[in-house]
């Protein structure tokens, strides 16, 4: 059972985990934080061209920033026009 105090760890580390993201997307996306979801919208074009390059950035990116991580995170990856979107998850780190 998940008490407040974690709840309000993993809503912290989801805010600074999109503030991360953010300024580090090589893009014009835009990046947004809920809890412990962060969607993270692009271009259709860096939907189809960089996924794979930009979810190894983030995953990279979160590991080195936040390597003690309590809770899981939800990532979900859109495409501005509505054509795509995705889910993918960010574990927590293993004790």
């Amino acid at each position: 059972m998940i008490n407040s105090l974690e709840i309000s760890h993993i809503a912290e580390l989801g805010a600074s985990v999109a503030r991360l993201i953010k300024s580090e997307l090589a893009t014009d996306g835009t990046v947004h934080a809920a809890a412990n979801q962060i969607i993270v919208s692009i271009s259709r074009f860096e939907v189809e061209h960089r996924l794979g390059n930009l979810l190894q950035q983030i995953y990279r990116s979160v590991d080195q920033h936040f390597p003690v991580r309590k809770g899981d995170l939800s990532l979900i990856v859109r495409a501005l026009d509505g054509s795509y979107e995705n889910s993918f998850k960010i574990w927590k780190s293993v004790s």
